[in-house]
């Protein structure tokens, strides 16, 4: 009885695990795609043009160096929805 729930219990937590992984992919995805502008006015261009691969911080990093800089709504909206996501365990 003990080893079925164990069982049971590993099988749920995996996956969860599955499914945080799909979110957080849809998330980068929709970063990759709603920051393109926002990429090429901080010339973050060639590998670095993916989340995952440096986007992010080449975009902040850019955003610290200009202070007067916005995100366009649909880039931080993504990262915020991203950000969420995370806080949530999703």
């Amino acid at each position: 009885m003990m080893k079925t729930i164990v069982l049971a219990v590993s099988l749920l937590s995996v996956s969860s695990v599955f499914a945080a992984d799909a979110t957080m992919k849809a998330d980068a995805q929709s970063i990759d795609t709603a920051c393109t502008a926002d990429a090429a006015t901080a010339s973050c261009t060639g590998p670095e043009a993916k989340v995952g691969t440096g986007l992010l911080k080449c975009l902040h990093a850019y955003k610290k160096a200009n202070h007067a800089y916005k995100f366009t709504p649909s880039c931080k909206a993504a990262m915020e929805q991203m950000h969420a996501d995370h806080k949530a365990g999703k």
